[in-house]
């Protein structure tokens, strides 16, 4: 009966879903339209999601617009990456970087400065070989730091005196993903959907896993059903990344103002396919 509860709950989701616009046109649509910026700047977009054939390449840019009255200098480079279950970036092993998409990226210009209302755009030119290397999924960050000279200390010398340097700076990380086109990118699971109870807080904790070799993007949320009244109420919609054979970890808080009762409650993690999501249910009572 539990199967077939979440069955035809499934069935629903996607007759819903196929009715609303697909999750691959608008998710990037809000990635790549992202603009963040700091101090005045604006870099835009704040992520790529490329698909690239090996042995082809493209050319991508980055726009970096200064609305500040002020000349700031910048230095463009890269930092490749691992994941934690947290979904924040880790220093990788130096030794081993299949993954690295870094040193399939030239950048032009590498330094330049932007002067008061200037805008400029960053190049990047991708080339993938067409290598067994090449055939799997591979990432990096594009990172455009602010270039600040140094000014000397004075160092004059004063008895109990120490003299320190603080430079504050900003700068902005550009996410860029290669999928090539032969990788699986539907191969998710939920290896853990539980609710808990502690120290006077109930949520829920759920662990998925990429156990496919390419690079997914989700969007994840619970459905709760009342099954005293039939009420149904959807929580924690939330789009993340999930790189090849890592997991990722969520705790999400139960709303507090569910009416007293038995719940059902459906992770759902969608990967943008007309056809399939991938599904877990739990139950647990309100009093």
């Amino acid at each position: 009966m539990k199967n077939l509860f979440l069955l035809l709950f499934l069935v629903f989701e996607l007759l819903m879903y196929a009715q609303e616009n697909s999750l691959n046109n608008s998710t990037q649509k809000t990635l790549d339209d992202t603009t963040f910026s700091d101090m005045g700047v604006s870099v835009s977009p704040s992520s790529m999601h490329l698909r690239i054939t090996p042995g082809k390449s493209e050319t991508k840019e980055i726009k970096v617009k200064n609305f500040t009255k002020k000349t700031y200098k910048f230095q463009v480079g890269f930092t490749d990456f691992l994941m934690n279950e947290q979904g924040k970036p880790i220093a990788p092993d130096k030794n081993k970087c299949d993954y690295c998409l870094s040193k399939y990226i030239g950048v032009s210009p590498q330094t330049f400065e932007l002067k008061p209302g200037e805008e400029i755009k960053v190049k990047l030119n991708i080339s993938i070989p067409d290598s067994e290397y090449a055939y799997h999924a591979m990432w990096t960050i594009v990172t455009i730091d602010q270039v600040v000279e140094r000014e000397k200390l004075d160092i004059q010398p004063l008895p109990n005196r120490l003299a320190m340097g603080v430079i504050p700076s900003f700068g902005f990380g550009v996410y860029v993903y290669q999928n090539p086109p032969n990788v699986k990118t539907n191969k998710i699971e939920i290896k853990k959907f539980v609710f808990t109870q502690k120290e006077g807080k109930s949520y829920f904790e759920i662990d998925v896993k990429n156990i496919g070799d390419g690079i997914t993007y989700c969007m994840s949320y619970i459905s709760l059903t009342n099954l005293n009244t039939g009420e149904q109420k959807r929580v924690n919609v939330k789009k993340f990344t999930i790189l090849p054979q890592f997991q990722r970890v969520f705790k999400i808080e139960v709303p507090g103002n569910l009416l007293p009762g038995k719940y059902t409650a459906v992770a759902v993690i969608d990967f943008g396919s007309d056809e399939e999501m991938v599904a877990a249910e739990a139950t647990f009572e309100v009093k």
